[in-house]
């Protein structure tokens, strides 16, 4: 049995893995109460948490002994939007987390940006070497979030909440606050499409370079892909946790599936169901895909 962090960049299906996993009885999944957050130890929700507090929060998380759920929030709840819900130690633990630094101002050089600049990379600096101290340290594996279809990614992210602005509409349309006939047609500005599938294949590239970095390191890190999720479920979860070095049945797998998440799929295979230009879209992007196989 062994923990686990999830690295993700966004838009890569995490938020229904995870809330999959915690429905399973061997799997605690480290998340803000009341599901408030499912990623504790982003900006957006421990606030600028320091560097000093994230490696305590963490060095609890995966003490391998009894939780102290209360000293965690004591830390947690200095920058922390909400309190981490109690987890169990009965099985393996583990959360997702963008791999960057939650602190990271320097309000005192706001006004300097060569000082800033430099701030920045030394913190980031210093989060990467914590991270890898403190996942070698507690013999933590590492999950690699891949979505392999850069296309479909690029679109997603361009399609954000819906409205224009960056979201999630998937959230809205599993809550019920929409339907699938409230989301209106889009026309893609293929030169804006354009930027966001490069940035998407510069995500792959990053996240080669830091598997690789990890592997060095010693710390064990595989690939989740995001596509494999969506065809086949079984294959997946089984996957995972022969990763994670437990047994899994079928039975288990379908139980677990049962219990849901809280997740809609947005788009259908055909982009012509929500994209005006799609004939020109597909042309021009439906080659971009990235494999990991």
């Amino acid at each position: 049995m062994r923990d686990f962090i999830i690295i993700f960049e966004g838009k890569e299906g995490t938020s229904p893995l995870v809330q999959l996993l915690n429905n399973f009885e061997q799997i605690s999944i480290v998340q803000l109460v009341n599901n408030a957050g499912w990623e504790p130890f982003d900006r957006h929700n421990c606030g600028p948490m320091s560097l000093g507090d994230l490696e305590r929060c963490l060095d609890i998380v995966y003490d391998k002994g009894s939780i102290d759920i209360k000293q965690l929030n004591r830390i947690y709840l200095k920058t922390g939007r909400e309190p981490v819900e109690e987890f169990s130690r009965n099985g393996a633990v583990g959360f997702k987390m963008r791999f960057t630094p939650p602190g990271i101002d320097a309000p005192c050089m706001s006004a300097c940006h060569a000082c800033n600049r430099w701030y920045k990379k030394f913190t980031r600096w210093r989060f990467r070497r914590l991270m890898f101290d403190l996942l070698r340290r507690h013999d933590v594996l590492v999950f690699m979030a891949v979505r392999q279809d850069v296309f479909r990614w690029g679109l997603s992210e361009y399609h954000g909440d819906g409205t224009g602005k960056q979201g999630h509409i998937q959230f809205k349309l599993a809550s019920g606050r929409i339907s699938r006939d409230d989301i209106d047609r889009i026309h893609v500005d293929c030169a804006q499409l354009e930027k966001l599938v490069s940035r998407c294949e510069r995500a792959h590239a990053r996240k080669r370079k830091l598997m690789e970095d990890f592997r060095l390191a010693g710390i064990r890190t595989y690939p989740l892909i995001y596509e494999q999720f969506l065809t086949d479920r079984h294959g997946y979860f089984k996957q995972l946790f022969g990763f994670l070095e437990m047994e899994i049945s079928r039975d288990e797998i379908d139980a677990a599936m049962r219990k849901g998440a809280y997740f809609e799929k947005v788009h259908p295979d055909d982009i012509s169901g929500f994209v005006e230009n799609h004939e020109e879209v597909s042309e021009k992007f439906s080659h971009r895909f990235v494999s990991w196989r």
